[in-house]
């Protein structure tokens, strides 16, 4: 195709569908000026959709002040595909583009576009695309997934060769007459989310464009945005994302151009297709929203599309990291034939144990299996399969066995003979040997080795660092490695291997304690003193100078001295995972940490945290119900075993046992409301913090008024009062700081996890209300009656929650009634009150059949369990 311009006719036209907030628009506008080229090169039409009532009168003013005429139209939609297709059928320029007015355009933007294409006036090249940079939070940076392309400067890239995908408009200018002639418009059924990608993509195949501009001096500016006005977020909640997008959009390109199918239009379906499956492995995930009504649907349209896609296309899918199960999923889970194992891989090897970890992924049925380990047949020690769900449905699994360790281990499968290796990509040997074995083995020591070298005596290591330091001084002043050095000297005084050798280490926040790892420290520091226990804490904190006044062992987290213990602990234990807990020093000069790590846990496990806790490994995985171990360490969504998994009871049930024991009915005198933690309540995180800004619409959520509503019931209040209790009130501490949003009665009782210890107010409680707290299992232990107010059962669930809905439900597996209103709530908690504050006996048999032993005696069980890592014998565990 031929074109040339017509004298008059504008080089470039921008087509801004407009209807988003004030700030933003004005910021676009404001950014036009700095990008501009010569008046008559550059043609501007704004559309304005319906909901852009507020923002309009913005862009109208903005228009005035020009010096050359500015388009302006408005269509009676919300779509800013309709407002696209009207615009492009205003403009006359040679190229054009859709820019969001919620970006912003970098200096010397349009320039830049202009002198490329004029130095590029190639009929053949059809695109051209900018540079697109991410305004993060207020910060601009250079983190587009698509930023790798520019690295070689403002080129011309042949998609034969290099298939690269085009997902936006916004920062790219198409051929207009190409446009014009070949009907090309955005296709309203597709949906928001992919209509750009499938508008451009349609492009190219119909006029087999295959040359695209990678304009590297063209600087656009994306905006990212942290909160649910995501686009993406906003996406995964509408229905026909799920049907209408792959329908209209993967499969009808996929169809509509089977003949001239190519790796780089593959690639741009595959992109779309398979960030539906990548968010579904995300902890806090959009596509939680999905309704179960459209899933069979989904599933239908998926499998057809990835069969018309091919398994060559999945397997050498490049363009982002795809993590292994949703690869598997994408290539298996929907292919006629199950998928057969034809390898099975060796994982770790437990030493002390003498175990060999062998796992496996196969769809379907789990294969029929049996074990040869020197010549004698083997079963099991532990195993799980893990399952992979995706939107309602298993597509992939993996099975993980612990099989005895011997000199010649064969694994058959279905009758036949499976090879074994140490990974997929390196060559199986039919049997498992010493000779594969051992080098998994030294991989694991060489993770481990220790780069200080603390086993070294201080003499001959002052030496080889003195020789090393005037060898290599310039390479060694570094910002890190004067510390480390510092440290390596330390760890080897009498003082330092005296305290710290073979140091069992307990700690629950480095900012906090009262939880688990606090009361195992106490129980290990009472009642074992040949354990060597320490208890980290940050001495700024509000639990220090209580802890330090009862005689703990306290070590300031962070400090010098704290990683002198680290670096020697056999152990570390706490009640939380982060990263800062179980990776607390850099690796690349500190190494591997070398302490076991048991997860002591915040509370039971009721929800499915399998996306979050699976990128975990501790060694020991404390649960305290026959249902939660069942849950964690059986066969469905976690990646663990009964091997890690092992039930004790939390250390912190024993005190609360007592305590509870200690008072008098007439002591339980409390009716304790306790709501828990919600992400959309907030305001969006602040950077370089562990905090959120304040949400300025708090008041106005639904959580605000039906607390506030179910707090000031004069029912309710008159109800505590005619029967001798008091209303408390205490939120989750993330909470807090929302407090005077509440206008509270006087006689509603505030309280404070920082001041007013929960065990304390949980013994004192006559009846409990919270809604999926897992403190709702402390109050079950002590069979406290127990009201659930779930009036947001959907939101909650909804992928903003870091959970999924897990194995307990309420209605079924609850200790108490579930209601929706504040009605609801008053008619439970009288018929508590006419019980004499005593929960049902259904429910109490609920809290027999989830705690088989209450014996006070949970902490002695973790105890045991972590004991076992080195060696001793496992524990005998509670059974129902």
């Amino acid at each position: 195709m031929t074109e040339s311009k017509n004298s008059g006719e504008p080089t470039l036209a921008l087509v801004v569908a407009v209807g988003g907030p004030d700030e933003d628009v004005s910021a676009f506008l404001a950014s036009l000026v700095d990008s501009d080229v010569a008046a008559g090169e550059t043609e501007l039409v704004f559309v304005g959709t319906t909901s852009a009532d507020s923002t309009w009168p913005i862009v109208e003013e903005w228009a005035r002040t020009r010096r050359t005429p500015v388009g302006l139209y408005r269509v009676d939609s919300e779509s800013a595909s309709e407002a696209r297709n009207l615009g492009l059928e205003r403009t006359t320029a040679t190229w054009v583009s859709f820019p969001s007015p919620r970006d912003v355009l970098g200096e010397g933007y349009l320039a830049a576009v202009h002198k490329f294409v004029t130095v590029h006036d190639d009929p053949s090249l059809g695109l051209v695309t900018a540079h697109v940079l991410e305004n993060v939070d207020g910060t601009v940076v250079d983190s587009h997934p698509s930023r790798a392309r520019y690295e070689r400067g403002s080129r011309v890239a042949d998609l034969r060769w290099e298939p690269v995908v085009n997902m936006s408009v916004t920062a790219a200018f198409f051929r207009r007459a190409a446009l014009v002639s070949g009907g090309n418009a955005f296709d309203t059924r597709v949906g928001d989310s992919f209509v750009e990608a499938e508008f451009a993509a349609r492009f190219l195949a119909t006029h087999g464009f295959r040359r695209v501009g990678l304009m590297a001096s063209a600087k656009y500016i994306a905006r990212q945005f942290t909160d649910a006005s995501s686009l993406i977020q906003n996406r995964y909640a509408e229905r026909r994302a799920y049907t209408d997008t792959l329908r209209y959009g993967h499969l009808a390109l996929l169809t509509d151009f089977d003949a001239v199918t190519e790796r780089w239009l593959e690639n741009v379906v595959l992109h779309d297709l398979a960030g539906y499956f990548r968010r579904e492995r995300f902890i806090r995930s959009p596509t939680a929203q999905a309704s179960p009504a459209d899933f069979d649907e989904f599933h239908a349209l998926a499998g057809e599309i990835l069969r018309r896609l091919g398994d060559d296309a999945i397997r050498s899918y490049s363009l982002e990291r795809l993590d292994v199960s949703v690869r598997q999923a994408l290539r298996s889970g929907y292919a006629d034939e199950p998928l057969k194992p034809d390898v099975a891989v060796l994982g770790r090897v437990d030493e002390i144990l003498q175990l060999v970890e062998l796992s496996w992924w196969f769809t379907g049925e789990m294969p029929d299996e049996a074990f040869l380990v020197d010549g004698e047949q083997a079963q099991p020690v532990f195993e799980t399969i893990q399952d992979f769900e995706f939107f309602g449905r298993t597509l992939v699994r993996s099975r993980r066995v612990w099989l005895p360790r011997g000199q010649a281990t064969r694994v058959f499968l279905d009758g036949r003979p499976v090879p074994v290796g140490r990974s997929r990509n390196l060559v199986p040997g039919e049997i498992l040997t010493s000779a594969s074995i051992e080098p998994q083995i030294l991989a694991q020591r060489r993770r481990l080795v220790d780069p200080l070298a603390i086993s070294e005596r201080a003499a001959p290591h002052l030496k080889r660092v003195v020789k090393e330091r005037v060898s290599g001084a310039r390479d060694w002043v570094t910002s890190r490695q004067p510390k480390a050095a510092a440290v390596s000297l330390a760890i080897r005084s009498r003082r330092s291997r005296e305290r710290f050798a073979h140091a069992w280490v307990f700690m629950d926040r480095d900012t906090d304690a009262n939880d688990n790892g606090e009361h195992m420290y106490r129980h290990v520091w009472k009642n074992h003193p040949e354990v060597n226990s320490w208890f980290v804490l940050r001495r700024d904190s509000k639990d220090w100078a209580r802890l330090e006044a009862e005689g703990f062992r306290l070590v300031d987290y962070g400090s010098f001295e704290w990683r002198l213990l680290i670096l020697q602990a056999d152990h570390l234990a706490s009640s939380h995972i982060a990263d800062y807990v179980v990776k607390p020093l850099p690796q690349s000069v500190f190494g591997a940490p070398r302490f076991y790590f048991t997860f002591l846990q915040h509370g039971v496990i009721n929800y499915d945290l399998s996306r979050w806790l699976n990128s975990k490994r501790p060694d020991l995985f404390v649960v305290s119900t026959p249902q939660e171990k069942a849950a964690i360490g059986g066969h469905g969504p976690y990646f663990f075993t009964q091997k890690e998994v092992v039930l004790t009871g939390l250390p912190r049930f024993d005190s609360l046992l007592r305590k509870r024991a200690s008072l008098s009915d007439d002591e339980r005198d409390l009716i304790v409301i306790m709501p828990t933690w919600r992400q959309y309540l907030v305001g969006p995180p602040i950077p370089g913090s562990g905090r959120w800004a304040r949400n300025p619409d708090f008041a106005a959520s639904t959580f605000a008024k039906k607390y506030t509503e179910l707090l000031t019931s004069k029912r309710i209040r008159d109800l505590a009062a005619r029967t001798g209790k008091k209303i408390a009130f205490m939120p989750h501490p993330l909470l807090g700081e929302y407090l005077d949003e509440f206008v509270l009665p006087s006689d509603v009782v505030v309280l404070d996890f920082a001041v007013d210890g929960v065990q304390d107010v949980l013994a004192r409680a006559a009846a409990f209300v919270t809604d999926y707290s897992s403190l709702g299992f402390e109050a079950g232990l002590l069979d406290i009656p127990l009201v659930y107010f779930h009036f947001d059962f959907s939101q909650f669930f909804s992928g903003s929650h870091s959970g999924r809905q897990g194995y307990f439900n309420y209605e079924r597996d609850g200790f108490g009634p579930v209601v929706e209103t504040v009605d609801g709530m008053y008619s439970a908690l009288s018929g508590i009150a006419d019980r004499q504050y005593r929960s049902e006996d259904t429910y109490v048999a609920r809290t027999a059949a989830t705690f088989p032993v209450r014996d006070g005696q949970s902490a002695e069980r973790v105890l045991g369990a972590m004991k076992a890592l080195e060696g001793s014998p496992r524990i005998v565990e509670p059974t129902v």
